[in-house]
Order: structure tokens, then C-alpha cells, then sequence
């Protein structure tokens, strides 16, 4: 008598990982193996070597089996496949039919889709300022488009088998989310917080657009890379020395005049160094708020500048003694023919800081569209390296003249006026890195004075 042993279905499953499916090889007929954690997952592998991940299960209504496919092993691993296996099986317990099952993963848009339609719908200015937009059309394409030249990405990508942009809005979740934040923060923290923040940004618009149901982004404050803060800055001996060597005065004249001659001597780009001096002797952004600026922002008669479009929105700021006179030398500059500052015949007349180049083609074969001088790095990197000063960032000038501020000062509340900040406590920085006491600071600044004032010294 033969006795049929019938073995339970969930004896017949195994617990799927990358190193089983990898090793496993179907040499005559293909076979599957079912997942212990998932139930209906399923991995075909066949003959000639194709390994595919399906999700199987039957329809409440009609009670027909299903099967739907959720990629090939390895574009997609276990946990990925897991993932999206989930997001059907809830639609199953939902009631929801196979047919509008299967016509729901065809039609919904994937990332890079979503991503796409929100920069053409939604990513314009006023809404987005131009470097936002040109930072978030770069993350999307390198790291979510995963479409870059830089061979080292290409590599990171290769090995990881990460592509969260072509899968289905359904089946992002913070697993696939933290893998591609982690990946992102080997070569730079900055971007990986930035793309996740994106993401959340681009999938509130998928569900006012109502094509998923909820966001996936549920990041914590802990699980972003910390920020951390650039806090090199130069001396106040430091700033002299690079404001003697880029900034020189013709002595022959009675008014301000620069001396064009100096800099030919010295081999160096004299607008570069104009935009160097004016961001040491105003302390604002050395592009944003001053490469870009237009003689019509500046009156000599209330020694102001006015920034329509700051970082921190309109602005007016009072320019400086030093500052002043600086910019009536490069106002001379018109009476010269020759000067690298008067361009009277196209736009470059209205900047400050014109450029060389505009117009020109660049040697990547695009013309140059800026009419003011966009990069100084070399200049920059040049006078750091004949005056034996470590390198720094070109945006740390900003941080050298505040923190000189705050140094001389003692005035949280001033420093915070002439920088532009919004809030205090964004001002507190530079009195961390002169490690200074903040808190006995601003009680000095706010309290009233009934007697002498109090002079606090603070530790270096």
C-alpha cells in the first residue's frame, strides 16, 4: 500500500535571500522556490538563466489564480522584491480586482516620471530661486536619473544595483529610501539630506495629484547626516595681507583709482580680485550679493546697497568707509577706454564685476550667457597660495569678515544687522567659533544701562 506524505505548503518555503537566489541554477526545466516571509512571493529561475521575481495569489472574487511581476533578479534584490510584493498584497486584502491590479502598476508613473512632471509643473521661479532649481535638476539627474559622467558614481551605482528611479511610485518605501540615502552620503552628506528632502517635496504633490495614498518619506531628524559647518576663517592679519596684495591703489591720483598696472605685473585677473576685496570689505556673498550686483543697487550719496533678491530676500545694507572708496575706484574705471571694468556697448556696462568672457564659447562648447564674472577660485586659490595661507572656500571670506565683526565688536545684534540674518541664532555661529560666552553676551546687549557698562572678555 503506498502512502501519499502530502507536505505542508509552508514547509515547501524557504527564507529568500541574494545568496540563495545566486547560487541557486535550473538546468533541465525551470523551478521557483516561495518566500517563508512573504506569502506568494515567488522566484522563477530558469534554464537559461533568468531569475525572476513574481508575486502569486488568487482573486477574492473570482477566485482565479494570479501572478504579477516585480522584476528580474539582480536589478531588483529580495527586499526590494519583498516591498513591492506588500504593496500588492494589501491591494489583494483590499478587495481590489487582479485586472485593476494589473492595470494600476502599468499605469503608474515611476519616479523619474513624477520627478519630471513636478520640475515641468511645479519647479519655476518665483516659487524656486535659480540656484534651487539648477541644484534640484542636478541631484535628479546624477542621482536619481542616475545619468552622470562621473566615473566614480557609475562605479558606487554598478556595485549597489541601487535605481529607485524607475520603480513605481507604490514601491518606494524607507527601506529602498535609506539605501539610496546611504549611497548618496559615501560621496556627499549634502546631497543625500538634499535628494531625500526632494523626495518628500516631489511625493506631497503625488498625493494632492492623488496618485498614491500617502508619503513614504517618514525621515527622522536623526536618520539625515548632520551638517556639519566649514568654521575656517581668516585672520584679521590674514585679511590684510590678501587685501594688500589684490587691492592696489593708483598713489598718483587725487581720487580713488586702481592700479591696473600692478595687477599685469603681478599676472592676476583684476575684476576677480575686485570681487575678493569687495566681499572682504562688505562681508556679504561673494556672488549672489556681489558678483551679480548692478551699479543701480549702489548709491554713493547714502553709502547703501540694495539687494532685490537675497538670500534672505530684499535687503539694504549700509556700505562701509573702505568699501565706499573701493567702489568709487572701479566707478573711475569708465574713464578709461581700456579697463577691464567698461564695457559700454552691451549689458556688461550696468555690473560691477563684468565679465571677459561673456558671450564667449567656453571650453566645453557653451557661450557663456553671465555678463558678470561667475567664478574666482583661481584668482582666489593663486593670492591664498603666493601669501602661504591655508585654502579655504571662496564663501569662508564671508564667515572671515563676520567673525573679524563679532571680534572687535562684542555685538551679536549688530554683527546680526550687517550680515542680513534673520534670526539671531544664526549669528551665534561666529561667536562659537571665537568661543565665545553667547548667552553673557546677549544679556549684556539687551540689558539697560543703569550704570557703567560691563565689559565682558571672552576666552580664544
Amino acid at each position: 500500500m503506498n502512502v501519499i506524505i502530502r507536505r505542508k505548503l509552508k514547509d515547501m518555503r524557504v527564507h529568500l535571500s541574494d545568496k540563495l537566489i545566486r547560487g541557486s541554477v535550473a538546468k533541465v526545466k525551470q523551478q521557483s522556490f516561495g518566500d517563508d516571509e512573504v506569502v506568494g512571493l515567488r522566484i522563477f529561475i530558469f534554464p537559461g538563466g533568468q531569475k525572476t521575481f513574481y508575486y502569486c495569489y488568487t482573486d477574492n472574487k473570482t477566485k482565479k489564480r494570479h501572478k504579477e511581476k516585480l522584476g528580474n533578479f539582480p536589478s531588483i534584490n529580495c527586499v526590494q522584491a519583498r516591498n513591492r510584493a506588500k504593496v500588492i498584497a494589501v491591494k489583494v486584502m483590499e478587495g481590489v480586482s487582479a485586472s485593476q491590479i494589473k492595470r494600476e502598476v502599468k499605469k503608474e508613473p515611476t519616479v523619474n516620471e513624477l520627478f519630471a512632471e513636478y520640475e515641468k509643473q511645479r519647479l519655476k521661479s518665483p516659487q524656486y530661486k535659480p540656484a534651487t532649481i539648477k541644484k534640484w535638476k542636478t541631484c535628479q539627474r546624477v542621482w536619481i536619473g542616475k545619468n552622470t559622467k562621473d566615473p566614480i558614481i557609475k562605479t558606487m551605482f554598478a556595485k549597489s544595483k541601487i535605481d529607485v528611479g524607475s520603480l513605481k511610485l507604490s514601491q518606494v518605501n524607507m527601506d529602498n529610501l535609506k539605501e539610496l540615502h546611504g549611497l548618496i552620503g559615501s560621496k556627499t552628506t549634502n546631497n543625500a539630506n538634499s535628494v531625500i528632502q526632494m523626495f518628500s517635496v516631489v511625493f506631497g504633490y503625488a498625493i494632492e495629484k492623488k496618485y498614491i495614498s500617502r508619503n513614504p518619506v517618514e525621515f527622522k531628524k536623526a536618520d539625515f547626516y548632520e551638517q556639519k559647518e566649514n568654521n575656517k576663517y581668516l585672520t584679521r592679519e590674514q585679511i590684510e595681507m590678501v587685501l594688500n596684495y589684490a587691492l592696489k591703489y593708483d598713489e598718483r591720483s587725487e581720487s580713488p583709482k586702481l592700479n591696473l598696472d600692478y595687477y599685469k605685473s603681478k599676472n592676476l585677473k583684476p575684476v576677480s580680485c575686485a570681487i575678493i576685496c569687495n566681499a572682504l570689505l562688505g562681508g556679504h556673498r561673494y556672488r549672489d550679493e556681489g558678483a551679480k550686483v548692478r551699479w543701480k543697487q549702489v548709491s554713493f550719496h547714502q553709502s547703501t546697497l540694495s539687494l532685490d533678491d537675497s538670500k534672505v530676500g530684499q535687503r539694504t545694507y549700509k556700505i562701509g568707509p573702505r568699501n565706499l572708496k573701493f567702489l568709487k575706484a572701479i566707478k573711475s574705471e569708465y574713464l578709461r577706454g581700456d579697463s577691464p571694468f567698461w564695457y559700454p556697448h552691451d549689458i556688461r556696462r550696468e555690473y560691477i564685476f563684468p565679465s571677459y568672457n561673456f558671450g564667449k564659447i567656453n571650453n566645453i562648447g557653451k557661450v557663456n550667457d553671465k555678463p558678470y564674472v561667475n567664478c574666482i577660485k583661481a584668482t582666489w586659490r593663486t593670492i591664498l597660495k603666493r601669501l602661504n595661507i591655508d585654502y579655504l572656500p571662496p564663501y569662508n571670506m564671508r564667515h572671515s569678515f563676520l567673525t573679524d565683526a563679532l571680534s572687535k565688536t562684542k555685538n551679536l545684534k549688530m554683527v546680526k544687522e550687517i550680515a542680513g540674518h534673520r534670526k539671531i541664532s544664526t549669528t551665534e555661529r561666529y561667536a562659537r567659533v571665537l568661543g565665545e560666552d553667547v548667552t553673557d553676551a546677549l544679556e549684556l546687549i539687551d540689558k539697560q544701562e543703569v550704570a557703567a557698562p560691563k565689559v565682558i572678555k571672552f576666552s580664544k
